[in-house]
């Protein structure tokens, strides 16, 4: 239970911890919830209660609202913002899926050895195309340079 001292700073306590009869219908939470609340005599001083959004737990505080007018219930702010960004990531639970069984895949020793040799190949292949580019280059800036003299050397 969370509340606000004089000083108006948030307190915590657990004033006890029950079990509640099964099935976990509204019904049982409520009444559950009502017990807990009068042994502490906190039935008038409690007025938000903050749960899941569980239809249960929702139409249990609902219940006791009609006990007790003074009780509300609050959606808890972090179960719904994961609640819409798991609905959010729905489209994409197949991709993410499909890059999980990659993963796994190249994670197992023969696949990771020949993942790692194909690198390798790359990397040699990768560094003697980026030579022949670098001496090609080279070769054509020079050439550049001579026909610029060159032109030069001419027109003056």
């Amino acid at each position: 239970m969370f509340f606000l001292d004089k000083n108006f700073a948030i307190q915590e306590v657990v004033l006890t911890i029950e079990y509640v009869k099964y099935p976990h219908t509204a019904q049982n939470i409520s009444d559950a919830l009502l017990v807990i609340l009068d042994q502490w005599e906190l039935r008038e001083k409690v007025y938000i209660i903050t749960t899941d959004n569980g239809a249960n737990m929702k139409k249990a505080i609902k219940d006791m609202n009609e006990v007790s007018s003074n009780i509300k219930w609050q959606p808890c702010a972090a179960h719904t913002l994961q609640l819409v960004i798991g609905k959010g990531l729905n489209p994409i639970k197949l991709l993410v899926l499909r890059a999980k069984r990659l993963i796994d895949f190249f994670l197992r020793p023969k696949q990771s050895e020949r993942l790692e040799n194909i690198q390798k190949r790359l990397q040699n292949e990768v560094d003697v195309i980026r030579n022949i580019i670098y001496n090609l280059l080279y070769l054509l800036f020079n050439y550049l340079n001579y026909f610029y003299i060159f032109n030069n050397f001419y027109n003056n």
